[in-house]
Parts: structure tokens; sequence; C-alpha cells
């Protein structure tokens, strides 16, 4: 058995450099990566050497924002086979979340290296609904529950916190003060606005569209607790408000220099709106609809007897589609600003949460979505380097350099000048494991793209 594997002579993104390097040869030895070289590399007994000319090689993808206990284990295989090497669960029950981080750190079930916060922790005494949904949520009744809530989940041994969209100003710093920065911290907020929790010193923020938006929207739009999330109102509201947005006034340009300044991380979750962004016609054309997991098409079956769903039934949003595209717009301009000031712009994708796009496939649609805004290689380190940093583990993940894992991708195009180009991918190595992205999608139990009906 091979002792080392060598990548021979390839284009190299290695997540660090704003260029792609060419001609380099990667060493792999175990799970790491051992060398970087302007030359053949080693060869000889016990290397394997793997021709990588006319190849681009890069990081393993990120997506900073999954719920991976909402689907089964055959669906994680999805991430693997679209380049999705980490991924981090942002909202599971604690007991589910933790076991199924150790089977797939094992390698007991096929998928992405995970990292976990528990469950969603949202403030005050509330009664959650029941089903999948409700069993991912808890609460933090008053401030004097937080340090024993927060206590509670470190010791168990999540990776992060997550804070929820109805926790009030004060719970919320409580909650900050009591993990004091040992793991880090993201919201999905309400609540309590963007620029005070940053101020509180969260580390990252979720949902462009939702966490900063009462911080951009005009004053007379922003929306309280009286708003509930599931609400049919909550779209119409928001989407109205972000395209009323002046994204250049005070409130806006406050936010993001503070973010800027304390490198606050910006989980986009653009792909939320993907099906605004291209049309129902499209998404109905879309092959990547045959990935979506049972689970989500659970989801839509029910939510088809609401809106009335026809062929559209397995990607419909839940409110008329296309009505959030001039939002979506505005939503990417205020990613291209936050940019530009110098902020960090993380991929995420909510995915296995929501239906449309599939696992993997979301990360794809949101690293096009990100390109729009700031640029194909910003968008690749979108889903790549600040994506580790928001994980904190930039010394292990999301970069091609030695001593990190050997989480690489080999792309037969460069996805630097087009992120389009990820679909090329041939080979995912996770941790110096090869994989065929071609037969785990072989091996999925995909849907006919020809028989697509409602009873599918």
């Amino acid at each position: 058995m091979a002792k080392s594997t060598v990548l021979r002579n390839a284009r190299l993104i290695d997540g660090i450099a704003d260029q792609p390097h060419e001609r380099v040869s990667i060493v792999i030895e175990g799970e790491r990566i051992t060398a970087i070289t302007q030359d053949d590399g080693p060869s000889g007994p016990g290397v394997e050497v793997i021709d990588c000319a006319g190849k681009t090689l890069m990081p393993g993808l990120i997506d900073t924002h999954v719920h991976s206990t909402l689907v089964s284990d055959i669906d994680l295989s999805l991430f693997l086979a679209t380049g999705v090497t980490t991924a981090r669960d942002v909202g599971g029950r604690l007991d589910k979340v933790l076991t199924l981080r150790e089977r797939l750190n094992k390698g007991e079930v096929l998928g992405p290296r995970l990292f976990v916060c528990g469950p969603l922790l949202d403030g005050g005494h509330k009664t959650f609904p029941k089903g999948a949904f409700g069993e991912i949520l808890d609460t933090v009744p008053t401030v004097g529950d937080a340090p024993g809530k927060i206590n509670s989940l470190l010791d168990a041994g999540v990776d992060g916190i997550k804070l929820y969209f109805g926790m009030t100003p004060d719970i919320m710093e409580a909650c900050l003060n009591t993990v004091d920065k040992r793991v880090p911290v993201t919201g999905h907020i309400g609540a309590t606005t963007a620029l005070e929790a940053v101020h509180m010193g969260i580390d990252g923020l979720e949902h462009m569209w939702i966490s900063p938006y009462n911080n951009i929207c005009p004053v007379e739009m922003r929306f309280g607790p009286e708003l509930s999330m599931m609400s049919a109102k909550f779209p119409k509201v928001t989407f109205k408000g972000w395209e009323e947005a002046d994204l250049q006034g005070p409130g806006t340009q406050e936010l993001f220099d503070v973010m800027a300044e304390k490198q606050v991380k910006m989980g986009t979750t653009l792909d939320l709106l993907w099906v605004d962004n291209i049309g129902i016609e499209a998404a109905v054309a879309d092959t990547d609809r045959i990935y979506i997991p049972e689970s989500g098409l659970e989801h839509q079956r029910a939510l088809a007897k609401v809106v009335n769903a026809g062929k559209e039934w397995d990607v419909h949003t839940g409110y008329p589609p296309g009505n959030g595209k001039k939002a979506l717009e505005k939503q990417k301009e205020a990613v291209r600003i936050l940019h530009e000031k110098g902020g960090v712009i993380v991929g995420g994708t909510d995915c296995c949460g929501i239906a449309y796009p599939p696992p993997g496939f979301a990360l794809w649609r949101e690293a096009e979505l990100l390109a729009d805004a700031i640029g194909d290689m910003a968008a690749l380190k979108a889903i790549t380097a600040s994506a580790a940093s928001a994980l904190r583990k930039e010394d292990e993940l999301g970069t091609i350099a030695p001593g990190r894992y050997a989480d690489i991708l080999i792309l037969g195009k460069d996805p630097s000048k087009d992120v389009r180009n990820l679909r090329s991918l041939e080979t995912v190595f996770r941790s110096g494991v090869a994989h065929d992205s071609s037969v785990l999608l072989a091996a999925y139990p995909s849907r006919d793209f020809d028989n697509m009906g409602l009873a599918s």
C-alpha cells in the first residue's frame, strides 16, 4: 500500500493567494499535506503519483450553515459528492448531532467532517412546535438561566453556539458573557439587532436576508417579535424592506464598519432565494432537483397542498416564486459593500433545513451568487479559507499548505475563472482519502428527472 500520494503538475488555488499557482505538486501522507513543491515531487516505491496536468486543485469546500440531523445518513454523501469536505451544523438536537458528528468524523457515515453548535438557542419562555423543527430548538428563559444553559452545552463538547431569532439583548449579552470567546458564537437574530449583537461581541451573523435587516431597512419597516419568521407575511414584509433599503445610509454603514473592524463573519445563505434568482421555469428544469432528500420532498408535498403547487411543487418556496428577486439583488449589493470594507464573507446555505437546492449543490449555488457580488476568487475564499476562520480552524482547514488536512478537490476546469466550474469536480480527498464524485452521485437514490410528479 502506498505510503504517500503525490498530486503532480497541477494548477493550484490554495485559498490564500489571489491568483492560482501553476505546475505545483502536493504531497499527502496519511491525513495531512506534508509538502508543496514546484517540481514533480517524490517518486518511487510506496508513492502513488496522480498526474494532474490540465487539472485544477483547490481546498475542500466548507458549508458553515447546515442542519444535518434533519436528513438521512445517505443524504450526507451528497456533500462529499459535491466537494464539501467540512460542514458546521448550526441547529440540531444535542444528542443526535453529537452522535452524528462522531459517526461522520470516524468514517462510519460517508459525509463531511462535522462541527456542531447543538440546538438553536432562543430566549424567553417558549413553547416550541412539534416535529423536526421544534426538535432542534431550545431556550434560555431568563438572564439567570444563561450560565447553566451555555455551560451545559460547552461541557457536552459543542464546537460553537448558535443564538436565535427571539433572544432579547439582555439574555444574549448574558449568553455571550458566559461563553467568553471559548467557542465561536453565531446568530440568526431579530429581537436583538445585528449592531447590538456585534457590539456585545458576537462572532458571526447568519442570513444576510434576516439578521442585519433591522439595521438596514427603513425604520418604519423593521420587524418586531410579533412578526414570526414562520408567518406568510415575513417574506412580503422583508422583501419590501430590502427593496427600499438605503445601503449608503448611516444604519448600513455603521453596522458594516463595525463588522469589518471586529471581523464578524457574515454567513450569507443567499441560496435561500435561488428560485427567485433563476425563475421558476429554470428551477423546474434544473436536474439538481433529482437529489432533493426524501425529508425535503416530504415537507414539499405538505407545502404543495397549502400553496396549490403544480409541477414546481418540489422547489416551491412557500410564497409566489420570483417575489424575492429585487431583494436578493439588494442583498448581493450589501455583500459587496461589506466585502469592500474588509468584512469577512462566509458562504453557508441552510441546506437540509430547506429542500432545494439540495445538500452540496446548495453551496455551488451560493458560490455563484457570491461571485455575482464579489467576484469568483473571493467567492471561493468565502467557502474555503474564510469559512475555516469562522470555525477557528484556519490552521487545519480551508487552505492548502503543509500541515493542513488533505482536503483537496481535483477539477477539470478552473473555478477561479468561473465558479460554475466547481461542477467539473472529479475527485474529492477528505483527510487524504480519495472519493470519485461521479461514483458517489451514481450511488445516491436520486429520482427520475422524467417522472417528477407530486407522487414521486
